[in-house]
């Protein structure tokens, strides 16, 4: 669905991401895996740092609500599942 740019921590927003969304339609509150990271999407701003709703295939992103900071070209996958995105983020870290 997407692939990580850059990756950080940030001291008022925690983990945030910058991801370019290749295909599908990415929107808040979407439970995401992203490489061995997990979480759900809290927020999304667009390249003029203003809050979006969601964002289609081209379009970077700057997402928060992560579990920690990914690494650069991690894929981003988009379930409805946080119990299995949870098991397989604990799964890849073993």
């Amino acid at each position: 669905m997407g692939t990580v740019i850059e990756s950080s921590l940030d001291k008022g927003r925690g983990p945030v991401a910058t991801v370019l969304i290749q295909n599908g339609k990415l929107s808040k509150k979407d439970y995401i895996l992203v490489g061995k990271e997990f979480g759900r999407v809290r927020a999304m701003y667009d390249e003029d740092n203003k809050e979006i709703a969601s964002a289609g295939p081209g379009i970077p992103v700057v997402i928060t609500g992560l579990s920690g900071t990914p690494n650069v070209a991690d894929n981003l996958i988009s379930t409805n599942d946080e119990k299995k995105n949870q098991r397989s983020c604990i799964c890849s870290r073993i």
